[in-house]
């Protein structure tokens, strides 16, 4: 049952619009705008109609207080004069779905908030679809990347490390929280050029030889390849060809050099050899926790970005590196959190 708040100063026209929205909707009252502003605090409402000139709050406050608290329910301004100014202020400022003027129509109001709450349905089934392929796409992803991961127990929890170490980096780093979880979720794609890569290279229990490194190397331009030209997967796809590149120019496969390697790439490359080390591997035992702080700032400036080094040592201060390692460390793990 949708929820209905109707505010006005006069009694009698809020009598009037309870009982034509008594059957099938709970509704609520405010007799005054600083009414309305405590309930709007303490009750989800999905639609609310709101004179616009009462004594002590316009209407227009009451709305963008509405927006700002519950920006989902639906906004209407109702009023008896022409105020231009008022009216553009809650189109601009209060974002109101329609505009009634006084004296209305039973009916006409009837229709509106009916239309205005099959466009609020609409809403919320849309995005609880988006959502859902949302997670449908990042378990794809995550499903293929521990395809291309040399397939060891531990791969599922790797990727999903890097992706968390990559967007708390990114945070810590100053970007937008939306682009650090994208970077985040993109960054499970930084090996997805391994799919190219035998096994015999990639599951090897030992030290790979010239020609096998050679081979491994290719990974990186495996994964332009694979994640082709969608706009999508633009930083995914800069994250797999960058990965490997380090910060004084001697990494591959192009040798860039400081800021030219891209954000995205110098990010996840610490996550990713901060999480090797850590962890198991076929061919290594995970190193102290101690160890590999030391190593990681040892090449900061050389392997590493200096800045993105410096984020990893405050997160480590302030607890979020041992969280995502204590909720994504599997059975393999080699390395208690401190």
């Amino acid at each position: 049952m949708y929820t209905l708040l109707f505010v006005d100063d006069e009694r009698d026209i809020l009598d009037s619009m309870q009982r034509t929205f008594r059957r099938g909707y709970k509704t609520l009252v405010a007799n005054s705008g600083t009414e309305a502003l405590e309930l709007i605090n303490s009750t989800p409402v999905d639609l609310i109609i709101s004179d616009q000139r009462m004594p002590d709050l316009g209407g227009d406050v009451v709305l963008q207080h509405a927006l700002a608290n519950q920006p989902e329910a639906i906004r209407i301004l109702l009023t008896g004069y022409a105020d231009m100014e008022s009216l553009v202020r809650c189109v601009n400022d209060a974002q109101i779905y329609k505009y009634i003027a006084k004296p209305w129509e039973p009916e006409d109001l009837r229709l509106t908030v009916v239309r205005a709450l099959e466009s609020l349905e609409l809403t919320r089934k849309l995005a609880h679809a988006n959502e859902s392929l949302k997670k449908a796409y990042l378990n794809a992803i995550t499903m293929l990347s521990v395809a291309c991961e040399g397939k060891d127990e531990d791969t599922g929890f790797h990727v999903q490390r890097v992706q968390h170490y990559t967007e708390a980096l990114a945070l810590e780093l100053g970007v937008a929280p939306e682009e650090a979880e994208h970077m985040g979720i993109m960054s499970i794609l930084h090996d997805i050029g391994k799919l190219y890569i035998p096994d015999a290279i990639l599951k090897k229990p030992a030290k790979l030889d010239d020609s096998e490194w050679s081979v491994m190397r290719e990974h990186a331009l495996h994964g332009v390849k694979i994640l082709g030209d969608d706009p999508f997967f633009e930083v995914a796809r800069v994250i797999a060809i960058s990965h490997h590149e380090n910060f004084d120019g001697s990494g591959y496969p192009e040798g860039l050099v400081g800021e030219a390697i891209p954000l995205a790439a110098r990010i996840a490359k610490l996550a990713d050899v901060f999480d090797a080390l850590t962890s198991k591997r076929p061919y290594k035992t995970p190193w102290p926790l101690e160890q590999v702080l030391e190593h990681i700032q040892s090449q900061a400036g050389t392997h590493f970005d200096p800045k993105a080094v410096a984020a990893l040592m405050r997160l480590m201060e302030n607890g979020t590196i041992s969280d995502i390692m204590q909720r994504f460390h599997g059975p393999q793990a080699g390395v208690e959190p401190s």
